[in-house]
C-alpha cells in the first residue's frame, strides 16, 4: 500500500507534467509578447536596455501560475491566466500603479475616446494635430534624437498584423514618425496592440484576456490602424 507522501509527491510530478504540457501551446506566444513588449518600452525610453529578460519574466509567471494550477479548469482558463500575469508584471515593471476599484474596461473606454481625436500628446506634454506628425521636420524641430527607432524586428511585426504599407520601414523619416506614433498610443490601448502584434493572439481572446467586451477591442485596433495612415 502506498504511503500518503508517496502519493502526493506523485501527484505533484503528475500535475508538474501536464502543466509543462498544456503550457507548451501558449509558451512560445507569450514568450514573444513580453519580449516585444520590454523592446518597445526600452526602444521608447521607458526601461533601461537589457536590463529586463522575457525569460526572467516567464520563470515568475510560470511559478506563480502553477501555485494554483490545481484550481484552472479548462485550457482556455489557462491562457486567460498566463497573459493576465505577463501584463502584470510588465505593468509593474513600468510602474503604472492602477487603483483597484478601477477596471480596464473603464481605463480603455477613457483611452478610446482620446483615440477619436485628431489630436495626440508629444514628449513634451503638448497637444499635437496628428498631421503635423506627417511633417518631419516637426520631429526635427522638436530637438527627438536623430537615432529615435522602435527596434526593426518589431517595426516589422508592426506593419505586417497591422497591414500598413511596407513603404514605412524603406526611409529613416518614415521609422521615425512610425516610433512617435506607436509612442503616443495610450498606455492601456498598447496593451492591445501587443498582445495582437507581439502575442499574437486574435481580438476575441485578447477581449477575454482583459475582460472587456469585444467591440472594445476590435474599436482600439481600428482607430490604431487610422493612427497610422500617416505612415
Amino acid at each position: 500500500m502506498a504511503k500518503t507522501k508517496d502519493i502526493y509527491t506523485d501527484k505533484l510530478e503528475y500535475d508538474f507534467q501536464q502543466f509543462y504540457k498544456e503550457l507548451e501551446d501558449f509558451n512560445y506566444d507569450l514568450k514573444e509578447f513580453i519580449h516585444g513588449s520590454l523592446k518597445a518600452a526600452e526602444n521608447q525610453g521607458h526601461l533601461d536596455k537589457g536590463y529586463y529578460k522575457a525569460d526572467e519574466i516567464l520563470d515568475e509567471i510560470y511559478i506563480e501560475i502553477y501555485e494554483n494550477y490545481s484550481l484552472i479548469t479548462d485550457i482556455s482558463e489557462f491562457q486567460r491566466l498566463l497573459f493576465r500575469a505577463g501584463i502584470n508584471k510588465l505593468e509593474a515593471i513600468k510602474s503604472e500603479e492602477v487603483p483597484d476599484d478601477i477596471t480596464y474596461h473603464s481605463l480603455l473606454k477613457a483611452e478610446l475616446k482620446s483615440l477619436n481625436e485628431n489630436f495626440t500628446t508629444d514628449g513634451d506634454g503638448d497637444r499635437i494635430m496628428f498631421e503635423e506628425l506627417d511633417d518631419i521636420s516637426y520631429v526635427q524641430n522638436k530637438g527627438w534624437l536623430d537615432n529615435i527607432f522602435l527596434y526593426e524586428p518589431l517595426e516589422r511585426q508592426l506593419v505586417h498584423k497591422l497591414g500598413l504599407n511596407e513603404a514605412a520601414l524603406l526611409s529613416v523619416e518614415k521609422r521615425k514618425l512610425l516610433w512617435v506614433l506607436y509612442s503616443t498610443i495610450p498606455e492601456r490601448s498598447k496593451t492591445v496592440v501587443e498582445l495582437l502584434v507581439f502575442g499574437n493572439q486574435d481580438l476575441k481572446t485578447i477581449a477575454e484576456i482583459l475582460d472587456v467586451p469585444l467591440e472594445f477591442v476590435d474599436r482600439i485596433i481600428f482607430k490604431v490602424k487610422e493612427r497610422f495612415r500617416l505612415v
